[in-house]
């Protein structure tokens, strides 16, 4: 049986990140090439709680909301 994937708080990526050099710019996958991150681009998500496979569906009036920090993507 597979082991289900461990999801980062912000604390953990914040450790995660000190391993790389500190100096470099950020980057991520838009579409089938890669743009540089802006702080714009960062926001809050209001969503419902993460189903077990990681996905997360928008606010929703049925269910409890919890916020997520969000990155962009495609």
């Amino acid at each position: 049986m597979m082991q289900p994937e461990r999801y980062m708080t912000i604390k953990e990526l914040r450790e995660f990140l000190l391993a790389f050099p500190q100096d470099i710019q950020v980057a991520y996958v838009c579409c089938s090439e890669q743009c540089l991150l802006d702080t714009n681009d960062i926001k809050i998500l209001d969503g419902c709680e993460a189903r077990a496979d990681g996905w997360i569906q928008d606010a929703r009036p049925d269910k409890p909301p919890k916020q997520y920090l969000l990155f962009p993507g495609n």
